[in-house]
């Protein structure tokens, strides 16, 4: 028999993501006959940049880096992170408003990452500096820098460490557009064809679907991740607009891509495709 093709999936090591792949990796759902999947975990910023070089086949992105993936990528319609007026957070030691930051070294957990995006949309004139995401709050604790940019469940944790909110990136974005706000996205390569794209496009939505059946033994895999607050971070990340991408996070992802290449961090891109178990949805930019 001819061997079966290899699978890379990629996703972060943060209690969510663990949550939403726990099934699949760990067998709970039928395995695919045609292929064999290997998992790999790796910080946000290092899967950026391995998406860019087609290391995995499946992997969890910043959704603002997608428009330089968008000739090699799909977007999965599962698995995404989405942000209903909460997201990543400006949290400072010393500082009380964005206006203070001006100038200042703003800590980020990688550029671009959608939490630096946001940083430059809502904190113009900081100088932002990229440090692996679960060592800012300690660094703005010991003055190395004048704030910092929360991500995963680090925007749980920061007032417990006596950092206070700046800003609520997320909150602003919402405000302002009305929209939620595309944190994470999930994305599969073109190369592997429709027809594999849409069978992991399945096994995605099955393996979230089985982890909200059974929260419990997905909550006790996905707690050996992230800072101690597996429970209330799923719950925010890992839910209905996790299972389906709603349109209302399409049109956000629309504005999003269309910022992103304003600010001349990624491409113009006229449109992008989203792949469900059954359908491919194509959205164009502008889309009402």
């Amino acid at each position: 028999m001819p061997a079966r093709q290899k699978l890379r999936v990629a996703y972060t090591p943060d209690s969510d993501d663990a949550f939403n792949y726990y099934a699949w990796e760990h067998g709970h759902i039928q395995p695919d006959a045609d292929y064999e999947v290997e998992f790999h975990r790796d910080h946000i910023a290092a899967l950026n940049r391995s998406a860019q070089q087609e290391l995995f086949d499946v992997v969890a992105v910043s959704s603002v880096v997608y428009p330089k993936l968008a000739d090699r990528y799909w977007i999965l319609s599962a698995g995404n992170s989405v942000g209903r007026n909460f997201g990543p957070v400006l949290a400072s030691r010393d500082s009380s408003s964005v206006e203070q930051l001006r100038g200042q070294r703003v800590a980020v957990g990688g550029k671009p990452t959608t939490g630096s995006t946001l940083a430059t949309f809502y904190c113009p004139g900081a100088e932002l500096v990229e440090l692996q995401y679960d060592q800012i709050i300690d660094a703005v604790l010991r003055g190395e820098f004048a704030a910092g940019v929360m991500i995963h469940e680090e925007i749980l944790l920061f007032r417990e460490k006596q950092l206070r909110c700046v800003c609520d990136l997320g909150q602003a974005w919402c405000a302002e557009t009305g929209l939620p706000l595309p944190v994470g996205l999930n994305l599969v390569r073109k190369q592997l064809g429709l027809e594999l794209a849409q069978q992991v496009a399945a096994r995605c939505r099955r393996s979230l679907l089985w982890g909200l059946e059974h929260p419990e033994e997905a909550y006790n895999f996905a707690s050996r991740f992230g800072r101690g607050k597996a429970k209330q971070h799923v719950g925010m990340f890992s839910n209905q607009d996790t299972v389906s991408l709603p349109a209302d996070v399409c049109r956000a992802l629309t504005i999003l891509f269309d910022r992103v290449a304003g600010l001349e961090l990624g491409p113009r891109i006229d449109s992008f495709e989203v792949v469900s178990g059954e359908t491919v949805t194509t959205w164009q930019m502008g889309s009402p």
